[in-house]
């Protein structure tokens, strides 16, 4: 069942916000390690797990803290966990809660897919590749969690762009 609460921003927005204060914002990207690995928003960590965790973490199980290796970003979650709002992306046009996929070129396409969030220079780089968006997806599964937990949660508005090559 899609999840009609959901908070988009934009690129410019989170800029305009990043510049006023980075602490009051958690950014977590939802793509595979590898993708994470290519590129990615520069204070973006990665929140990429297993599935066995990600089906342990939305049945409640475990907990956020469980799933993240990173002590510095166990630390700031734990002391601000409530206070710090948490932006969520991946590299799918679709709404978060949508069950579906991004697309791409077909197998042989001569067309890479990019990411880009556009105006937005300073920490925004751009990233290739796709992903879908089915109703257990790491995003779908962390907003739903989140917004349980009484967090603030946002997702990052992206901007698909088919470049020839």
């Amino acid at each position: 069942m899609p999840d009609h609460d959901i908070e988009m921003i934009t690129s410019e927005q989170l800029h305009a916000a990043l510049r006023k204060s980075q602490k009051h914002f958690i950014i977590l990207d939802c793509r595979s390690s590898h993708e994470y690995t290519e590129s990615h928003i520069r204070t973006a960590v990665n929140f990429s797990i297993p599935s066995i965790m990600l089906r342990r973490f939305a049945a409640g199980k475990i907990d956020i803290t469980s799933t993240i290796k990173c002590r510095d970003l166990k630390e700031r979650i734990l002391s601000c966990y409530k206070e710090s709002t948490f932006v969520l992306y991946n590299n799918s046009n679709e709404p978060v809660g949508d069950s579906g996929g991004g697309g791409g070129g077909g197998a042989g396409s001569r067309e890479e897919l990019v990411m880009m969030a556009t105006g937005c220079g300073a920490g925004l780089v751009p990233a290739s590749g796709t992903a879908a968006a089915g109703n257990d997806t790491t995003i779908n599964v962390l907003h739903r969690k989140l917004k349980q937990d009484g967090c603030r949660v946002v997702c990052l508005e992206v901007h698909l762009v088919y470049i020839r090559l």
